[in-house]
């Protein structure tokens, strides 16, 4: 069996923005993982990645040996109220020639691990309900099911259920 190559997960800098920007424009176009309708562009993606670094947001990318980008991760607050000053909710990409190679769950982990050293109480993930690869990867690392809305959203014209997976990351 080939051994698998070193994978490098680390902060996401200004020259990774245009593999995150390639990222999220094919899952904008191709999947129901992402619900929106309009490509973004570097400058938001810059202006994202600044903004998240301000607040103390971790933004994170896969790295491969030759030192393209696998995918990335990121979180934020969970909804922009003091109360859920310890809940964030993530997002998980994965560029398309890298999917089914544990990059996913090398990411995840990387924000389950920093989500500890950070004393959040809960991360929370919202996903397509029919995003089975995401709802598994998610289930693997302890997340459980926190509830289900039908038809809150729409992409490729047609209605989505989103569903919430949550994990308690923290006690303290």
């Amino acid at each position: 069996m080939a051994e698998r190559p070193a994978l490098l997960i680390r902060d996401a800098t200004d020259a990774d923005i245009p593999a995150i920007v390639e990222i999220v424009n094919h899952a904008i176009r191709n999947s129901t993982s992402m619900w929106e309708t309009h490509e973004t562009t570097v400058a938001v993606r810059l202006d994202w990645l600044h903004s998240s670094q301000a607040s103390g947001y971790p933004v994170m990318v896969a790295e491969m040996p030759d030192g393209s980008v696998a995918g990335y991760c990121s979180w934020k607050m969970f909804r922009p109220f003091s109360g859920y000053i310890h809940t964030v909710e993530h997002s998980v990409y994965i560029a398309p020639a890298y999917k089914r190679q544990g990059i996913g769950s090398a990411l995840l982990q990387a924000l389950c691990d920093r989500a500890k050293a950070e004393h959040v109480h809960v991360m929370v993930a919202g996903i397509t309900s029919t995003n089975v690869a995401s709802r598994l990867l998610h289930e693997r690392f302890g997340f459980q099911h926190g509830g289900l809305i039908p038809e809150c959203g729409i992409k490729f014209g047609r209605w989505m259920d989103l569903l919430f997976l949550y994990r308690i990351i923290s006690h303290t």
